[in-house]
């Protein structure tokens, strides 16, 4: 008797582990909650894809930061120090406020205080949204000054 029983309860749970497959699969699709549901989903997504772009440029801001120090300090013994210094405090300001205003917008930001309905989250995150393109540009337009003025 226990040779039969044995096999077939191996056979049933390979069957049983077999058939969840498909449906947790399927399951795990519709409950994928990084699939868009509602425009406020779809804002929130655009949102985080926004920070993720800017939080990328963060290592490149700090290493921007040290190539316009140093260029700054080699600018200091310079007769022509007057022309080239200011041009390097505000790369070095612009880059400084780049990162502040990334800061800034993560500390700002949210999800709890886009409301309840459907409507009040979709204005939420549209604003962040806006905020956060905002930032991105700043980085991207301190970046590129900063690249600039380090490769003369």
């Amino acid at each position: 008797m226990m040779k039969i029983f044995v096999p077939v309860i191996v056979t049933i749970m390979i069957m049983s582990c077999n058939g969840n497959r498909g449906a947790s699969g399927s399951e795990e699709q519709q409950n994928n909650s990084s699939v868009p549901r509602t425009l406020s989903d779809s804002l929130y997504k655009t949102a985080m894809e926004g920070h993720d772009i800017g939080m990328a440029k963060m290592g490149e801001i700090a290493r921007y930061r040290k190539l316009v120090k140093q260029k700054t300090d080699s600018v200091a013994d310079l007769k022509n120090k007057a022309t080239l210094q200011p041009p390097l405090d505000s790369a070095l300001q612009g880059l400084t406020h780049a990162e502040e205003l990334m800061n800034r917008w993560m500390q700002d930001f949210d999800p709890d205080k886009a409301g309840n309905t459907e409507a009040e989250k979709v204005d939420y995150y549209r604003n962040e949204k806006e905020k956060i393109d905002t930032v991105n540009a700043y980085i991207f337009k301190s970046i590129e000054m900063a690249k600039q003025l380090v490769n003369e």
